[in-house]
C-alpha cells in the first residue's frame, strides 16, 4: 500500500504545470477589490486548456466569482467544486465478486490506447495481491500484439493463453476460460483488438466476446474497462458513448499519463459519461500503475 501511495505521489507532481498556471492567475487577481470581465474570460480559458472541459470551466467561474464578491478563499471553493464531483467515484475492482468464479478483467478501447502494456501492469498488480493470474491474448489477428502480450507476461510472472493467428475472438475467450476453470487460475486479463468506436463491425465483435463471458461468469466478477489514453480529449468520450451501446463499460482506465496530461480530463470523465477512473498508468515500468485516489488527487490540483 505504502508503495502505491509513492506512486500516486509521483504521478501527482507531473500535474504542477496546470497546477501552477490556475495558481498563479487566481493568486494574482483574488486580494484585488474587483476582477474585471476580461481577467474572469481568461481564467476560464485556462481551465478549458486544462482539459476540463467548457461546461465545468463555465461551473467553477461561476463558484468563484459568487466566492469572491463573500470575500472567502478561492482555493477552497475550488476544493469543494472539483471534490463535489469525483468525491463518490468508486474504483474498487470487482467489489461485489463471487469467490466461487474467476475475476475477468475485459480491457477495451482504440488502438495505441495503451492496453497491452496495462495488461502486463495490471496482472502485476494481481500477481502482487496473490491471485493466480493468466493473460488472455484476444488481439487474434495480429501476430505482433500476442508477441508483445507474451513479453509482458514474462515480465510480470503470469501464465499468457495464446490462439493460433485468426482464431475467433469469442472462440479464443470461451477456450480461454475453460482452461482458467480447470487450472483455478483466480484472476483473467483479456486483451482485446484494438477497435475505432466508429466500426460497428469491430464492436459487434466485442459484443459477442462479452457474452461469451457473461454465459461463464456472473456480471459482480467482471470488469470491462475503457482504456483511454490521458491525452486523448474529446475523442475519448466518442470512444466512450459508442462502446457503452455494445457492452457495459464499469470503468476507465487512463494511460501514458505523463507532463503532458493536464488533469481535467478526470472530471470530464466521471461528470459527462458517469464512470468511475479506476486505474491510471504512467511510464513504461510494470510498477507504474495505481488506483485513482479523487481526494488526494484535487488537493494536488488545489493546494
Amino acid at each position: 500500500m505504502s508503495a502505491a501511495k509513492g506512486l500516486f505521489k509521483k504521478w501527482l507532481s507531473n500535474l504542477d504545470a496546470m497546477k501552477k498556471q490556475i495558481k498563479e492567475r487566481l493568486n494574482a487577481v483574488w486580494n484585488r477589490e474587483a476582477i474585471t470581465e476580461e481577467e474572469w474570460e481568461q481564467l476560464e480559458e485556462t481551465l478549458i486548456q486544462s482539459d476540463i472541459g467548457p461546461r465545468l470551466a463555465m461551473e467553477i467561474i461561476e463558484e468563484l466569482q459568487a466566492t469572491k464578491s463573500e470575500h472567502k478563499d478561492w482555493q477552497s471553493c475550488l476544493f469543494e467544486k472539483l471534490y463535489s464531483i469525483i468525491e463518490k467515484n468508486d474504483a474498487r475492482l470487482f467489489p461485489e465478486a463471487d469467490p466461487q468464479f474467476s475475476k475477468i478483467v475485459v480491457l477495451m478501447g482504440i488502438n495505441g490506447a495503451g492496453k497491452t502494456t496495462l495488461a502486463g501492469k495490471l496482472a502485476r498488480f494481481f500477481k502482487d495481491q496473490g491471485e493466480k493470474v493468466s493473460l488472455v491474448a484476444a488481439d487474434t489477428f495480429r501476430a505482433a500484439a500476442q508477441e508483445q502480450l507474451e513479453i509482458w507476461a514474462k515480465r510480470a510472472g503470469v501464465n499468457i493463453i495464446k490462439s493460433s493467428s485468426g482464431t475467433n475472438p469469442g472462440a479464443a475467450v470461451f477456450d480461454a476460460l475453460q482452461l482458467i476453470k480447470k487450472r483455478g487460475d483466480t484472476v483473467a486479463i483479456v486483451d482485446t483488438a484494438g477497435r475505432s468506436h466508429v466500426n460497428k463491425n469491430l464492436l459487434s465483435e466485442l459484443e459477442k466476446l462479452s457474452k461469451v463471458i457473461y454465459r461463464e461468469i456472473p456480471s459482480s466478477n467482471v470488469e470491462n474497462l475503457l482504456v483511454i489514453d490521458a491525452l486523448a480529449g474529446q475523442n475519448a468520450f466518442l470512444q466512450a458513448e459508442n462502446i457503452a451501446k455494445f457492452i457495459p463499460i464499469t470503468g476507465v482506465a487512463l494511460t501514458k499519463w505523463d507532463s503532458q496530461a493536464k488533469g481535467g480530463i478526470v472530471f470530464r470523465i466521471h461528470q459527462e459519461l458517469a464512470l468511475p477512473i479506476k486505474l491510471v498508468g504512467t511510464g513504461e515500468t510494470i510498477e507504474d500503475l495505481f488506483v485513482f485516489d479523487p481526494e488526494e488527487f484535487v488537493r494536488a490540483i488545489v493546494y
